[in-house]
């Protein structure tokens, strides 16, 4: 989204990157604790309504400091959606469709294509000409305002009216069931049995579900002699609860045996070396397209956002390859995983060496089909792998590095030596790409076939 501020390579769309990415981790934090206290359905509706409300905000931004807040505040809606989408989704699915989880990134990649054409229509009709910045137009020295350079702004009005809209068609077209869980958190096991029952009709099914049963399976947990408990939790338990993660048992489960130690510790390895390598190129993909195409003769808008639309399309095949391999693949999801994140090394390794305009795209394209189809593959594995008991924490822990060592990327493309040419970023991002491939090899645990531990 911080591409679409401008088409130049400057510090500004770094850094508009860094409050996003601030506004992630903020967000993923708040609303994974406190869906646990206001409920599933609330936090997944006002999430989006946050994102296209400041979204609308950024476009009427007076200043950058004011656009880098609104950013952080896009990002604080953003980063509790996809935790939140993912909870609803799984506690949803049956068991054996759980696979589809991986499915969702595929949205993804839709969503950069469609930001993409919005960007590009009002970028290129309502943007200033970069190349007259500081000579005399009209006997006056030509400079980018308000007046003359308001297509990011559009694209910000336009992205967050649609979000605004979306929220609107989610809440009220296809309105979600609150999650049984919640309401059995609260204490209202007739309500959890409702929902049920209102999927199973959905699906053409019956279910015999009472209350009754629920209290019966809680039986066994209490102590003879005693009245069964009615189970709710007060506002502290159900907040203590969602950080029942952050407890010294939960992250000693992650290690109990050096296998599992192994295990954890290299999946949570991959997750922050992948959080530093994405951004590093794609987050500043705007800046570098333009400086590319203009490096090989190309200095309009069009160039760099037909090249942008084009690697956000070849994403969304990615994706869809990601969520075939993760429940069909023979190879095995580390050899896949491993494969597609080595390709998406090689390729930007080759974009730097490209010459034509067509070079670009092309190897943009196709590094961006691989980096969408070993995220797939990814957060389907590293579920899989974590003991059943204990994957919350180690889900946290991997979203955590991932986010943390994405805040650094903005960070090294401003201050490093790296950052001062379009291809430093590139050049170390696809070692990055490399390295964690390799290193997927090394997980011990292959879980084609295999029930999760």
């Amino acid at each position: 989204m911080c591409s679409i501020i401008s088409p130049n390579y400057s510090s500004n769309i770094r850094m508009a990157t860094f409050a996003l990415y601030v506004g992630l981790i903020v967000g993923a934090t708040f609303w994974g604790m406190t869906c646990d206290i206001i409920g599933r359905r609330t936090a997944w509706n006002a999430t989006l309504f946050i994102s296209g409300i400041f979204g609308i905000a950024a476009g009427a931004s007076p200043n950058f400091v004011t656009l880098g807040a609104m950013l952080a505040c896009i990002g604080f809606g953003v980063g509790g959606n996809l935790p939140v989408d993912g909870a609803l989704f799984l506690e949803f699915l049956p068991g054996p469709y759980q696979y589809l989880l991986t499915l969702l990134s595929v949205w993804w990649a839709i969503g950069q294509v469609v930001g993409s054409l919005i960007s590009w229509v009002f970028l290129a009709h309502f943007s200033c000409d970069a190349t007259l910045i500081g000579t005399i137009v009209n006997d006056a020295i030509y400079e980018c305002n308000k007046s003359n350079n308001s297509g990011w702004r559009y694209s910000y009005y336009t992205m967050g009216a649609l979000m605004v809209i979306l929220g609107i068609v989610r809440f009220f077209l296809f309105p979600m069931d609150e999650s049984p869980k919640f309401f059995v958190s609260i204490g209202r096991d007739q309500d959890a049995v409702d929902v049920i029952h209102r999927i199973a009709k959905k699906n053409g099914k019956t279910s015999s579900l009472t209350v009754q049963q629920l209290a019966d399976a809680a039986l066994p947990f209490v102590e003879p002699g005693a009245e069964a408990p009615v189970v709710k939790f007060s506002t502290w338990g159900l907040l203590r609860n969602s950080m029942e993660h952050l407890s010294f048992d939960n992250v000693r489960g992650l290690f109990a045996t050096p296998r599992l130690a192994y295990s954890s510790g290299l999946i949570i390895f991959i997750y922050g070396a992948l959080g530093l390598a994405y951004p590093l190129f794609n987050a500043f993909l705007g800046g570098y397209l333009s400086a590319r195409e203009t490096s090989v003769g190309n200095t309009g808008i069009d160039a760099t956002y037909s090249a942008y639309t084009y690697q956000a399309a070849c994403g969304v095949a990615g994706s869809i390859l990601a969520a075939v391999l993760v429940q069909w693949s023979r190879t095995g999801r580390k050899f896949s995983m491993a494969f597609f994140t080595i390709m998406s090394g090689v390729f930007l390794f080759a974009l730097t060496a490209a010459k034509t305009s067509v070079q670009v795209n092309a190897l943009i394209s196709i590094a961006s089909f691989w980096e969408n189809a070993f995220y797939g593959v990814l957060y389907g594995y590293a579920p899989e792998v974590f003991p059943t008991p204990r994957r919350g924490t180690g889900d946290a822990f991997a979203a955590a590095a991932s986010r943390v060592t994405g805040l650094f990327a903005p960070i090294i493309a401003v201050y490093s030596n790296a950052g001062k040419t379009p291809n430093g970023p590139v050049y170390a991002s696809a070692a990055i790409f490399i390295f964690t491939g390799l290193t997927m090899l090394g997980l011990p645990i292959e879980t084609v076939g295999v029930t999760a531990l």
